[in-house]
């Protein structure tokens, strides 16, 4: 009995170490699976990385050469907003002038705008962002001659021109408070080679000019004649 009992234990034991080993070797065997599978993925992520890196960088190469296109076509066009294709004549002009323009108002428009200087450089009409600008070479109120007056297509300056009347009343004041009244004779849109609506003129008359169109590609313009003080 005790010989059976001793067997029983011994090839238990045998049992249970031959188990243990082939626990340990399918441990060893998943461990190995998976750290191929994991090696096997890198390797494709590795070479799928490579592959697209080239596309990647070309993309943005792409991306960052159309952004600064974008950026430098956006710059020349918008400094060139309300310019003309060239500068009219400057006004003839005599030592004794007028008083610059200092205020515009359009009463039907609800236009109540300050004015000032603009000037052209290099061929770039200067605009104020905020108020009207009066061309500094066109005629001055009292003078005589064509007055210009212009600025941005903006709701808070002159985005509602359009919607003059002919008839309407505008009126100039000067720096010394002196005010000068005009009747709006005419409105057209224009393409910025009309450069001769802003000439000079040996008669008094107000030109008062926007952007309008695609891409601001044209001009809308008011012109008009003073008012006769009753």
């Amino acid at each position: 009995m005790e010989q059976f009992q001793h067997l029983v234990s011994k090839t238990s034991r045998k049992l249970v170490k031959r188990h243990r080993s082939r626990l340990k070797t399918s441990f060893i065997t998943s461990a190995l699976r998976k750290l191929a599978t994991y090696i096997t993925r890198k390797t494709r992520y590795k070479k799928l990385h490579k592959k697209y890196q080239k596309y990647y960088l070309s993309l943005l190469a792409i991306i960052f050469g159309l952004s600064i296109f974008s950026f430098g076509a956006y710059r020349y066009f918008s400094i060139r907003i309300l310019s003309f294709s060239k500068p009219p004549p400057e006004t003839v002009t005599t030592k004794n002038r007028a008083e610059l323009p200092a205020k515009i108002t359009i009463p039907d428009l609800k236009i109540d705008l300050p004015i000032e200087e603009g000037f052209i450089k290099d061929g770039v009409w200067q605009i104020s962002e905020a108020n009207a600008s009066h061309l500094n070479t066109s005629a001055r109120p009292g003078e005589g001659g064509n007055i210009v007056v212009y600025g941005h297509n903006k709701r808070v300056i002159f985005g509602s021109l359009p919607y003059a009347r002919i008839g309407a009343k505008i009126t100039i004041t000067d720096k010394n408070g002196k005010k000068y009244n005009y009747e709006v004779t005419n409105k057209l849109y224009a393409s910025p080679d009309q450069v001769n609506l802003l000439y000079p003129t040996d008669y008094e008359q107000l030109t008062i000019y926007t952007c309008a169109g695609l891409f601001d590609s044209q001009r809308f313009i008011i012109k008009a004649k003073p008012l006769l003080d009753k």
